[in-house]
C-alpha cells in the first residue's frame, strides 16, 4: 500500500506592526553583539512551530472568544506571548518578542 499522508494547511502566523519593528530592532541588536546568528535561527525555529503546531507552547489563558487561547513559548534565546485561535487557524502575535536573560544580548 502507499498511502499518502493527509496534507497538512499551515496556522497563519499574523504578527502586529509593532511587532515587526520590534523583531528587526532585536536582529539588529543580537548583529551588534555578534549573535545574529542565534537570533534569526531561534526566529525561523518560532515561525516553524507556530505555522505547524502551535498548540507545542504553553497554554496560560482562555480567552473570551471561544476557541481563542493565549500561549506562552521559549525557543532558544527568544520568547513569545500569542494567541491561537483554533476554529480559524491563526496565530496573533500581538506583544514584541522577548530575548531570554544571559543571552548574549537584550
Amino acid at each position: 500500500m502507499n498511502e499518502q499522508a493527509p496534507e497538512v494547511i499551515p496556522y497563519r502566523v499574523i504578527p502586529s506592526a509593532r511587532v515587526i519593528a520590534e523583531t528587526r530592532a532585536l536582529v539588529e541588536r543580537a548583529a551588534a553583539a555578534g549573535r545574529q546568528q542565534n537570533a534569526v535561527d531561534g526566529l525561523k525555529q518560532l515561525d516553524r512551530i507556530l505555522r505547524a503546531y502551535p498548540q507545542h507552547g504553553e497554554p496560560y489563558m482562555e480567552l473570551q472568544t471561544t476557541g481563542e487561547t493565549a500561549y506562552m513559548l521559549t525557543v532558544g534565546p527568544l520568547f513569545v506571548k500569542y494567541i491561537l485561535d483554533e476554529p480559524n487557524r491563526c496565530v496573533f502575535i500581538i506583544t514584541p518578542i522577548k530575548v531570554m536573560p544571559n543571552s548574549g544580548f537584550q
